[in-house]
């Protein structure tokens, strides 16, 4: 089962996809979940997220797919979420080393 949902994060209005395993739970009945996140520069809608949520659907999660702020049907600035945040992660970076030599961990991905 599918499900047009929206909710509202911080003021702003997100748009998304609410997916139900069809098991005979009723839909108000609590159950394990996933939020299934697009891409940067894409949309709840695009083939991945799309067949992810269904793919989770079918093993008898609920998933969430929505639009993240300032993409697809979702209010609010794409600058306002993750890429101002990268930005802000990088100047932070930048500032501390103007500080001194000082070793920054890395992580790999």
């Amino acid at each position: 089962m599918e499900e047009r949902v929206t909710f509202v994060s911080e003021g702003l209005k997100l748009a998304g996809v609410l997916h139900l395993p069809d098991d005979g739970r009723g839909p108000r009945e609590r159950r394990p979940a996933f939020l299934v996140l697009h891409g940067f520069g894409s949309n709840k809608d695009s083939g991945g997220s799309t067949t992810t949520a269904k793919m989770l659907a079918g093993f008898g999660y609920a998933a969430l797919r929505f639009d993240m702020r300032g993409c697809g049907q979702s209010e609010g600035r794409v600058a306002g979420s993750f890429a101002s945040s990268r930005s802000r992660t990088r100047r932070a970076r930048s500032a501390s080393s103007l500080r001194g030599p000082r070793s920054i961990p890395s992580a790999s991905v």
